[in-house]
């Protein structure tokens, strides 16, 4: 891993907050910057407001070559995001809270991480039910999208209230919660 580079990408992020976004950026652990602790704020004007996501980040060795692996940690209602446990480390199912995003997808070297989060925060505003985890979630927002956003603002309030969102999850159960 390119240490140099994620320690500038942290420094620049922190010094130069990303414009419009409720975006902060932390270390999991202290003065470890292969894995950070990301924190959003659901915007005003979307079915997220008021919550309190939290994401974590992890830095592959072989970064920036190969794209970090980036996760919600809060539970989220999101066409594009992993609401699965894996079955076992061996299926090959990314982990609960995955993000799909075409800039992790199709990830290039060049990329910066001012980017992926400033995608990750257009997530709140629109969805990609095109590349969907799971095909019930990108039905029910393309064909009764008022139940989907009253899905989203159960979520927001249940898990991303910010008296609760600090909270840890348990990462080995569905985020598929009866609502």
């Amino acid at each position: 891993m390119s240490l140099d580079r994620v320690i500038e990408e942290f420094k620049d992020i922190n010094r130069n907050p990303i414009s419009n976004c409720g975006v902060t950026v932390g270390l999991k652990n202290e003065n470890d910057y292969s894995e950070w602790k990301v924190s959003l704020l659901g915007p005003k004007d979307t079915s997220y407001k008021g919550g309190l996501f939290f994401l974590s980040i992890k830095f592959p060795d072989n970064y920036p070559e190969k794209a970090p692996e980036v996760c919600f940690l809060t539970p989220i209602y999101h066409v594009n995001v992993n609401p699965r446990a894996p079955k076992s480390k061996d299926d090959g199912i990314e982990s609960l809270g995955h993000v799909c995003i075409s800039t992790l997808n199709w990830w290039k070297p060049e990329y910066r991480m001012r980017e992926v989060l400033t995608n990750i925060f257009a997530l709140f505003y629109m969805a990609n039910p095109e590349s969907p985890y799971g095909l019930d979630r990108a039905e029910e927002f393309r064909e009764n999208r008022a139940v989907y956003e009253e899905k989203i603002k159960h979520f927001t309030k249940k898990y991303a209230h910010p008296a609760k969102a600090s909270k840890e999850y348990d990462r080995t159960t569905d985020w598929n919660f009866n609502l």
